[in-house]
């Protein structure tokens, strides 16, 4: 019996990864309907490329993300956009992967802070309408998350490669 074809979800999701960075940088905010194009993606392509074992621990690790992601928030650490984000974006990623998508989110998170830093500097006493700039009180976290995402659906397979061998 042949495998069923998997279907490649990064033509899409790439799109929607910098859509995110852009809104989040430009508003500070994650809009509703952006999150909503990540589930409808996950729920459009999930069903015909994976097995529903992968299926069900993928479910089982978004609700993971999501209840962790909640207490971070409960502390306003983070955003109720990025919460949901997260929580979208980890059904699209393959539970195998999940340990390397964290690893390149820190990595992400840590080089987004400093570049925030650095820009925040450069455009001292300068008007920007972009108000992750402008305003100094907090940390657009889709830019991390994007960041994040496009590193993983562009270098991830090759990663887990070279990691499993």
């Amino acid at each position: 019996m042949n495998a069923p074809p998997v279907i490649s979800v990064g033509w899409l999701v790439i799109p929607l990864l910098l859509a995110v960075i852009a809104y989040d940088m430009r508003f500070m905010r994650i809009p509703n309907w952006l999150v909503t194009l990540f589930v409808i993606v996950a729920i459009c392509s999930l069903p015909f490329s994976v097995s529903w074992i992968e299926l069900k621990w993928r479910l089982i690790a978004g609700a993971g993300v999501f209840l962790v992601s909640l207490l971070i928030f409960a502390q306003r650490l983070i955003g109720g956009g990025d919460v949901k984000l997260l929580t979208a974006l980890t059904l699209l990623i393959p539970v195998c992967a999940l340990q390397l998508f964290g690893m390149i989110l820190s990595l992400s998170i840590f080089a987004s802070v400093l570049a925030l830093f650095i820009t925040r500097r450069a455009m001292l006493g300068r008007p920007t309408r972009w108000l992750a700039i402008s305003d100094r009180s907090g940390f657009p976290m889709g830019l991390a998350i994007g960041v994040a995402g496009i590193i993983f659906w562009l270098f991830g397979p090759n990663l887990m490669r070279m990691i499993t061998g």
